[in-house]
């Protein structure tokens, strides 16, 4: 958080401790939680209506798909005069009828997964810039906090816009929830942030495939990926979501939504920290 933005070898920028007070307002929480509340809700609902036949009663499934493709509906397969031939694309097509759906299933999951994280990386980057540029905290600081750069842009799409630069500065202000006997821990060194950052490893993961985010969850979680003998399906294949290469039934939607939640549920209603920033002292 800057006075101004500016580079660090002007001779008008001065790194100054700058102080904070973060007040997470008990409606603003509420809101923050129940959606965690939905999101749950409605992952459930969708997986039991689409998804969890397919998963229990296979079996079932491919009996219709079966039936789907003798009864004609399926004007793609030929009427072969050799049988074997006839049956054995009408097999054909129910395992590609389901491998299609499972794949759907598989795109559901991370795709929600994907879109949890984003859910919470919004409300916590939220939460923080607008606490962090409130006019109490220039008035502590004797500061005016800029909310554009010297070019007219809005400074939040570079407010810690991302895992490693939110948990940098919740360290920095060091954050912490109350433990059951009172004691105090660091956020960033709780099993509840070390969750939330296997989700966000999950999502990204998915979203860009081989890169820092596949490596980094490959070295935490590798028994969250297929594999053939020693092969990752994710490098056969160089897709994370065209095929299935991520052990979804491995993964829960439920874990990772339930960290969310506690996370806010365990964040205090004021807090106060301290970081380093620049300073524009030219006005001085």
């Amino acid at each position: 958080m800057d006075k101004r933005k500016g580079k660090s070898n002007n001779a008008n920028i001065e790194k100054r401790e700058l102080h904070f007070h973060l007040h997470l307002r008990p409606s603003l929480k509420e809101d923050y939680i129940r959606i965690f509340n939905v999101l749950a809700d409605n992952h459930t609902r969708m997986y039991k209506a689409v998804y969890e036949r397919l998963e229990t009663h296979t079996n079932e499934v491919a009996d219709e798909f079966k039936e789907e493709a003798l009864s004609g509906q399926n004007t793609s397969i030929p009427k072969y005069t050799d049988y074997g031939d006839y049956m054995e694309a009408v097999q054909d097509y129910v395992f590609e009828r389901l491998d299609e759906q499972f794949l759907m299933h598989y795109q559901f999951e991370l795709m929600s997964l994907s879109n949890l994280y984003q859910v919470f990386e919004q409300q916590i980057r939220q939460w923080l810039f607008e606490e962090m540029t409130h006019n109490e905290n220039q008035s502590i600081n004797q500061v005016k906090f800029y909310l554009e750069n010297n070019k007219g842009e809005d400074v939040y799409g570079e407010f810690y816009s991302n895992f490693r630069k939110l948990t940098n500065l919740l360290r920095e202000l060091k954050l912490t929830f109350t433990d059951l006997f009172g004691d105090e821990e660091l956020i960033v060194e709780t099993d509840i942030w070390k969750t939330i950052r296997e989700c966000n490893l999950l999502s990204n993961t998915f979203k860009h495939g081989s890169g820092g985010a596949a490596s980094n969850l490959y070295d935490l979680y590798p028994q969250y990926f297929e594999k053939v003998d020693e092969t990752r399906l994710m490098d056969l294949y160089r897709t994370t979501n065209l095929e299935r290469v991520l052990a979804v039934n491995k993964i829960s939607f439920k874990k990772y939504c339930n960290s969310m939640k506690k996370f806010w549920e365990k964040m205090k209603e004021h807090q106060y920290g301290k970081v380093m920033g620049n300073v524009d002292i030219s006005s001085e």
